[in-house]
Parts: C-alpha cells; sequence; structure tokens
C-alpha cells in the first residue's frame, strides 16, 4: 500500500484544482445571476441604458475617471432619452423639470412629497461631517442658519466693496501684464483664479492669498488645481472597494503629498482665524474652537494697556462664535467655502471671456452696455445694485453658465420612492439632473450649443429669475430647494463687478488660435480648464474722457435674492 508521502504530491494539487474551479463556479453562478436580476427584475430594469452601466459600477467609475464625465453622460441621453441608467442603482435625467423634482422644496412643486436625500456614498468625506458633507437634514439646517447672515443682502453691502477693492487692483495689474508679455498675451484661466480666491479669502478670513497684488499663484491655489481631480475618489472607492490597491496607479503620490499639504495650511489659517477670535473675546468662545486656539503655534502678542483687537466680520465669524465646531469641522467648511466660491467664479470669468472673445457681436454689445451706462468705475457709480439692471451683462453671464456651467454634474440624492418627470423612480435609488446634460438637450433648447446671450433677454426688463426665451430657468447651475448654493447672490455680484469693470477699461482680444478650448477643458467635479491667452488693450478714451452716460431704471426683480 502507498504511503501518505507518496500519495500528497498528486493528491494536493488536484484537491486544490478542484476548490478552485468550484469557486470560481459559483462567483461566475453569483454574478450572472445579478446581471440577470440587474437587466429583468431591479426596479430600475425599465430604464434604458449601456449594459455594463446595469450591471456594474465600472462603467460610472470609467466616465468619470476619464474627465469627461459631463460630455459622457449628455452624449448617453442623446442616445438613449430623458432618463439613462448609469448605474445598476443611479439614474440620471436631462429635463428641467426632472430638476424642479429632484431638488427643489417639496411645498415648491405644488405637491406633497417626501425630499430627495443626498447620496450618502458620493457625499462620502469620512467621519467629518460639514455643511456640504451632511446628510441629516436637521443638522444640515442648523450649519446652514449659522452661514446665511454671511450671504444675506444686508451682507453683501459689506462684501460688495471688498470686491470693488481686489478687482480694482487686479483691473489695473493687468495692462502691466499684458505690457511685459509684449503682445503674447496671459493666461486668464489662472489669472482669474487668482482674483477669486483673494475675494473669498478675505470673506472667509479676513486674509487674502495675496496673488492680485503679487500676480502670480499661491502655493495653497496650485495644490488645488494640481490634487483637483482626486476629489472623486473617495466616491468610487466607496462603490468599488476594489479600486482601493489601485489608488497608486490612479494618482500620483505628488498628488496625495499636495492634498496633505493643503490640508496643513488650511489647518494654520483656520488656527489664526480663530485665535483672532479668541483675543477679540476669548469668554465668548465655544469650547470646539477653544481646542482650536491652543493648538494654534503663534499666539497673537497682547500690549497691556491697548483696547482688544476688534472680531472680525467675515463669513467664519459665526461659525466660530457659534457653530460648535470641531477643529477638523472647521478645516472641512473652509476648504469648501473657498473652493466653491472661488473656483465658480474664476470658471465663469474665463468661459465669458472665452465665449466673448469668439462671438464679437457679443462683445461690441456688452461694451456699448456698459461703456454707455457708466461715467467710472467708482464703486459709487458702476455699483452692485445698477450693474443688476445691465440686461446684456445679465444675459451673457447666464449664457456662459449654461453653455459651460462650473457644476456640470448632477448633485446625486436619493428617490423617497417619487415621481420624477413623470416616472415612478424606486425607494433607495439614486438620482440626478446633469447640468450639463440639462442645459445641452436640444428639445428643450434652441441651438444649445450656439453662445445665444440674447435667449435669456425674454420679454423685458425685470425677469428676475424667470428664465429665457427658451423658457428655461435661470441660476440652474446653484442648484434649488433647501439645499441650494448660498452663495448665489455673492456669486452674481462678483461676476458683474469684475466683468463690467474688464469690459469698461478693456479691449479684449484672444492670442493664438483656441478653437477647441472648451472641448480640451476636463471635469474631475472640478474644472480643469486649459490656457486661454488674452490680450488686453486699455480702451481709447478711457483715462480722462466721460463717456454719455444713458439713463437706465435699475430693476430689482433683477438682483438673486437667497433662498
Amino acid at each position: 500500500m502507498a504511503s501518505y508521502a507518496e500519495l500528497l504530491p498528486g493528491f494536493v494539487p488536484s484537491f486544490w484544482l478542484k476548490w478552485l474551479v468550484v469557486c470560481v463556479g459559483i462567483a461566475l453562478l453569483h454574478q450572472l445571476a445579478w446581471c440577470v436580476y440587474c437587466l429583468y427584475f431591479h426596479p430600475l430594469a425599465r430604464f434604458p441604458g449601456p449594459k455594463l452601466a446595469a450591471v456594474s459600477d465600472v462603467w460610472l467609475a470609467r466616465t468619470w475617471l476619464s474627465g469627461r464625465y459631463a460630455k459622457i453622460i449628455q452624449a448617453a441621453h442623446e442616445k438613449y432619452g430623458d432618463v439613462v441608467r448609469v448605474a445598476p442603482n443611479e439614474l440620471t435625467f436631462a429635463t428641467v423639470q426632472a430638476h424642479r423634482d429632484i431638488y427643489s422644496t417639496p411645498s415648491k412643486t405644488g405637491k406633497t412629497k417626501k425630499p430627495f436625500l443626498k447620496d450618502g456614498q458620493f457625499y462620502n468625506n469620512g467621519d467629518v461631517k460639514t455643511l456640504f458633507y451632511e446628510l441629516d437634514p436637521a443638522e444640515h439646517a442648523r450649519q446652514r442658519k449659522l452661514l446665511a447672515p454671511g450671504f444675506s443682502a444686508a451682507a453683501m453691502r459689506f462684501h460688495e466693496p471688498v470686491i470693488h477693492r481686489y478687482t480694482d487692483l487686479f483691473v489695473d495689474q493687468l495692462e502691466n501684464l499684458d505690457r511685459e508679455s509684449h503682445g503674447a498675451g496671459f493666461n486668464v484661466t489662472e489669472a482669474f483664479m487668482w482674483l477669486g480666491f483673494d475675494i473669498m479669502g478675505e470673506l472667509t478670513f479676513s486674509e487674502s492669498f495675496g496673488t492680485v497684488k503679487n500676480m502670480k499663484p499661491h502655493f495653497w491655489i496650485s495644490l488645488l488645481r494640481d490634487s483637483a481631480h482626486a476629489a472623486i475618489l473617495p466616491s468610487l472607492i466607496s462603490r468599488l472597494p476594489w479600486l482601493w490597491p489601485l489608488l497608486p496607479f490612479m494618482v500620483s503620490f505628488s498628488s496625495l503629498r499636495n492634498l496633505r499639504k493643503h490640508y496643513a495650511y488650511t489647518l494654520a489659517t483656520v488656527r489664526r482665524r480663530v485665535q483672532r477670535d479668541a483675543d477679540a473675546n476669548p469668554c465668548a468662545l465655544p469650547d470646539a474652537s477653544k481646542d482650536a486656539v491652543k493648538k494654534t503655534t503663534t499666539e497673537t502678542e497682547k500690549t497691556e494697556g491697548k483696547d482688544k483687537p476688534k472680531q472680525p466680520t467675515d463669513l467664519f465669524a459665526p461659525i466660530i462664535a457659534h457653530g460648535n465646531m470641531s477643529e477638523k469641522q472647521l478645516v472641512s467648511l473652509a476648504q469648501a467655502i473657498i473652493i466653491a466660491g472661488a473656483d465658480t467664479v474664476s470658471h465663469v470669468l474665463t468661459g465669458a471671456f472665452y465665449f466673448l472673445t469668439t462671438h464679437p457681436s457679443s462683445l461690441s454689445a456688452l461694451q456699448h452696455e456698459i461703456r454707455n451706462s457708466f461715467s467710472s468705475m467708482d464703486p459709487k457709480v458702476m455699483s452692485g445694485g445698477a450693474l443688476a439692471g445691465c440686461r446684456w451683462l445679465n444675459a451673457v453671464l447666464e449664457e456662459t453658465m449654461r453653455c459651460f456651467p462650473p457644476i456640470a454634474f448632477g448633485l446625486p440624492r436619493v428617490s423617497p420612492g417619487e415621481v420624477v418627470d413623470g416616472r415612478f423612480v424606486a425607494d433607495g435609488s439614486v438620482v440626478s439632473a446633469p447640468h450639463w446634460a440639462v442645459l445641452h438637450r436640444g428639445d428643450s433648447w434652441e441651438a444649445p450649443f450656439a453662445f445665444r446671450p440674447e435667449r435669456w433677454l425674454g420679454g423685458g426688463e425685470g425677469e428676475g429669475v424667470g428664465g429665457g426665451t427658451d423658457g428655461q430657468p435661470r441660476g440652474l447651475p446653484f442648484s434649488s430647494g433647501p439645499r441650494a448654493c448660498l452663495g448665489i447672490a455673492q456669486a452674481y455680484l462678483e461676476l458683474r463687478i469684475a466683468l463690467a469693470k474688464l469690459v469698461w477699461t478693456y479691449d479684449i482680444s484672444l492670442v493664438g488660435d483656441h478653437g477647441d478650448w472648451l472641448g480640451r477643458a476636463q471635469m474631475h467635479m472640478l474644472w480643469k480648464e486649459a490656457p486661454l491667452m488674452v490680450h488686453f488693450q486699455r480702451r481709447e478714451g478711457e483715462d480722462g474722457v466721460e463717456d454719455e452716460v444713458i439713463e437706465r431704471g435699475v430693476s430689482l426683480r433683477n438682483v438673486w435674492v437667497l433662498s
């Protein structure tokens, strides 16, 4: 009889091979059963879309990682219709009505319905829950209430001088930059980032990044742009955990290092900001903010006999005083506020310059309106209220945000078992209305890929938040409902002031061939635009010659009001 030693060499491979075959067979059967379920029995099985998307999150992950999410989703809607299944449990809609159904306040839709809450997989920021990541409606409302005073109509009157100050400095600096370029122009994609981040730094922390003064990038901004493509990864890894080991192949080590540097700088800035409030009124700080103060590495020197420094009145003041947030929450909130405010403004201004310089008639109409309406750039003359009545200026901004929306994807929400644009969506399904797709639907917009500001002029002055001649609403990229962007009014104020002052002062033109500039833009949650080289020539007669001022009635209905 053979010994165990003689049997073992043949037995071991045979035994494990059989088990391997069994395990692989079970896995294949499980996957086959899953595919059959998703394709024929899943609550979303009746909705059209790519077959791979119906059975796996791989299609959606690949779409995000490509940098062409907005355009791929838009192409899918052109192929499959108003609603597309982009993942086994996720739908995207490309209609304005769907946008209203998903995001609007239930009472404003004309019917009683349950709210669509945020999708936890997408809004994945670990244990740090702030306004932008908070899933609980009650806590979100509490944090929003703390921030709301900083974005109110009254607050805009305090913010406007800051916006004018930085914009005036920016306008003056442009002439020097253009002269130094010797006719080659310079990159406004980067320059507008400097303006946006300086304004938001001042309004958030009472501390700017100094980029407009120096007219060169701050490393904090550069770190953000270089690592922006990594922002979507936590959401994708929560969908496909097996992506985690592949992370080094998707994101460079330098990008991960930049994220850590970005966090460290924001942390230091938050601590300085909290310290200023501690110096002003140490007894008023909540415990969480006091903890941040204790960790501050540099203490503000206090001189005996002098008054305590005045407590700053910026966006962070009510959060520090009443928010009772941890240091990590303060850092997360600071990053989100500054990025959301600065990136939106810089993106829209860059897009506006691209469209205006490639559409001379639109640029000429805007120049005529601004230069004939204002005798100078003085804030008392070219005020936010006066600019709100400039119909062509507003039309250019609306059309820019339609053609090149700052937030091109849809914010994912979980259906409570409600009807979206006439279609019932089962409870627990994820839905969204991607802005790029909604704003480029041929059956909703005449010539959807054409830049036509006149479509927003409508029936007359004072149209407000209604719609253009296509009957579509304004401000769609800012979302709507209880989670709509708090900074809508501030964004419009910054955009109007910056664009009006630049057009009033300079004649602008593109340098070089930028025919495919829009097509080269990549989107990884934030846009990463290609360089846009522009030449600035101070217009003739701008110094010492007053233009004729047209008497204009300013319609306050054109001023965006926060919800």
